[in-house]
Formats: C-alpha cells, sequence, structure tokens
C-alpha cells in the first residue's frame, strides 16, 4: 500500500515537473498538472496539500539524487586536490540543470514564509559542505593541505561556487564563461589551502 502510495506521488510529481519545465513554475496551474497526470483534482490532494508541496517534493528528490551523484563522483581514491577539482566540474555542469532556475523563479514567486523556510530546510539538510569538509580534512591529514578548519574552508569553498552558479543563471548563462572562471576560482581556492611546504 505504501509503495503503490508512492508511485502515485511520483508520477503525480513527474507530470508537474513536466508542465513546470514547460510552462514555468508560475505558469503551472493544478488543472495542468490533472490533465498531465491523468490523476484527478481530488486524487492530487490526497497526496499533496498544494503545488507548493508538490514542488517541494520535487526538489526533495532532486537534491538526493544530486548528493548521491556527488558522492559516486568523489568515491575515487584520489588526493583531496582532484577531488576539489571533481566538485568543481560536477557544480558547473549540473548549473545547466532547468531545475536550478526553477528554484530560482518559486523563490520569487512564493510569498508564504513557512514555505520559503521549508524549501531553505531542503537545501540546508543536503548541503555538501559536509561532503567537501570530509575530503579537505582528508587533505590535511595527508600533508597536501595546511592545517585549517575544515569546517569554514568547506562553507567557504561550496559557497564560492554556488554563488558563481547563482550569478551565471542571473547574468549571462555562457558555459564556456562560467568554466573559465570556475577554474580561476579553482586556482585561487588551492593557494589558500595547499601546504607549499609539503610540495617543496
Amino acid at each position: 500500500m505504501v509503495l503503490k502510495r508512492e508511485a502515485k506521488k511520483d508520477l503525480i510529481a513527474d507530470a508537474a515537473m513536466s508542465c513546470f519545465l514547460a510552462s514555468g513554475y508560475s505558469g503551472t496551474s493544478v488543472d495542468s498538472i490533472v490533465k498531465a497526470s491523468g490523476v484527478s483534482k481530488g486524487g492530487i490532494y490526497w497526496h499533496f496539500k498544494s503545488k507548493e508541496e508538490i514542488f517541494l517534493y520535487l526538489v526533495e528528490k532532486w537534491l538526493d539524487e544530486n548528493r548521491k551523484a556527488l558522492e559516486t563522483c568523489l568515491k575515487l581514491d584520489e588526493p583531496a586536490t582532484a577531488k576539489l577539482a571533481r566538485f568543481v566540474d560536477f557544480t558547473v555542469e549540473r548549473a545547466r540543470s532547468p531545475v536550478l532556475s526553477l528554484i530560482n523563479e518559486f523563490v520569487m514567486a512564493v510569498r508564504d514564509d513557512s514555505v520559503i523556510n521549508r524549501l531553505r530546510e531542503l537545501m540546508e539538510r543536503r548541503s555538501e559542505e559536509s561532503i567537501i569538509a570530509a575530503v579537505i580534512s582528508r587533505g590535511i591529514e595527508d600533508g597536501e593541505f595546511k592545517s585549517l578548519d575544515a569546517g569554514v574552508a568547506s562553507e567557504i569553498f561550496v559557497t564560492m561556487f554556488h554563488g558563481l552558479v547563482m550569478r551565471w543563471h542571473f547574468k549571462h548563462k555562457d558555459i564556456s564563461l562560467l568554466r573559465r572562471v570556475a577554474k580561476t576560482a579553482m586556482s585561487i581556492c588551492l593557494e589558500g589551502l595547499l601546504n607549499r611546504q609539503a610540495i617543496i
């Protein structure tokens, strides 16, 4: 019974995503989702209280999938520097996901603070800082990075690249430029992380 309910939720959510991608968040109504999913309006409201809740469910799934993909990407036994470079490449390629644009639209469109707080909580619980902190900690232990606060360093590192992606979405959307900017930003970060004495 639980599996059937989850399958129906996913069916509704997948139909909603196709509507969001075609018409944007604001341009999609529950009636649009009814038509795309083949589920009655009552059936949709049985599983989700609102369009906002459907969207948050989709964001949660997307964040979980991305976190798993990042963990897989960083599983290789490589130096910390190589793993950070993989994270940067992963972040740049993920920037092209239309879901990020939808999240930006959602934040601009929704006026209910409680809904925005739920989105913020979702994103904080699935934050990548802990993954990057572990990478930096390993780099410190191996002597690759200088001794510093891995938690603070990871927050700076992740925030910088997420900020670059956000700026890219609002400004130029030139992926080749984003790659170049990210490469330069990575070089600047490494200057603050690398243990030059160990390299010498």
